[in-house]
């Protein structure tokens, strides 16, 4: 949302003096924290940021006031989403569809929440969480610092108004870190579970090879059985028929698959 004359109005709101009274009164002990989230993404994909709140004293928060820095060279903010502890079911500023306000411009968000109800602490923000959401692209590799900062307003006629913010609630701020980088790959430990080897020509549920063991081999014979439409005969068709239906089909293969990979111990 961009500020404007709207914003203005909310500005304005949130610096009435019943407001700054009632909020100033919260101890230096209830000191808020607006932080950062942290995390690692994949270079060249979408990926979300919440800024939350902690601490938030029992009183409320009646307003917040505060921008937030990033590195455009490695990441972009393309839109917010309101959190959840942003919609007190206030009523609203005129102008406005939230008592949110934020605005994206040259590597800062900035962000104004404010009250529709200065008179009314029930409509006030009460407990800790999601205040908002950035949803980004990584650009390219490397760490990009999110920064919470005091936060600076211009009037629609573009003069500096004084919102006190952070400074009125004693907020602390808490920067995150974005890992931008390749997608990370592992390659699979070997799922196979060998069992006990068994005679020639013995039955062993699973065991399509007929080697005495049931591994990923097994798997392989029987799917390329299955796909060709050529059935294994013989003991390696008793062996295959795992769910003892007298045919050997997918379920079987399936259930294969799943003791070989350890979803299940025994066939």
């Amino acid at each position: 949302m961009k500020f404007n004359k709207a914003a203005a109005c909310l500005i304005a709101t949130a610096c009435t003096a019943s407001l700054f009274s009632t909020v100033a009164s919260v101890s230096a002990a209830d000191a808020i924290t607006i932080g950062a989230e942290s995390k690692a993404v994949e270079s060249g994909k979408e990926f979300t940021v919440d800024i939350s709140l902690a601490g938030v004293p029992s009183s409320g928060i009646a307003g917040l006031d505060f921008a937030i820095k990033y590195d455009t060279s490695l990441m972009e903010v393309t839109g917010v989403t309101e959190g959840a502890v942003s919609k007190t079911n206030d009523k609203q500023v005129e102008g406005f569809s939230s008592n949110l306000a934020t605005n994206i411009n040259n590597g800062a968000v900035s962000v104004l929440w404010a009250t529709g109800s200065v008179s009314d602490s029930s409509k006030w923000i009460k407990s800790d969480g999601v205040l908002l959401t950035l949803n980004c692209k990584a650009l390219k590799d490397g760490d990009a610092k999110v920064d919470i900062t005091k936060g600076v307003r211009k009037d629609a006629e573009g003069i500096d108004i004084a919102v006190e913010g952070l400074a009125v609630v004693n907020g602390t701020a808490k920067a995150g870190t974005v890992s931008i980088g390749p997608k990370a790959t592992t390659e699979p430990s070997p799922t196979t579970k060998p069992t006990e080897t068994t005679a020639p020509g013995a039955t062993l549920l699973g065991d399509v090879d007929c080697d005495g063991k049931v591994d990923i081999t097994d798997i392989t014979t029987l799917a390329i059985s299955l796909v060709d439409k050529k059935p294994v005969s013989g003991q390696s068709a008793i062996n295959a028929d795992v769910d003892k239906d007298g045919s050997v089909a997918l379920t079987d293969l399936a259930r294969i698959k799943q003791f070989v990979s350890k979803v299940i111990d025994k066939l």
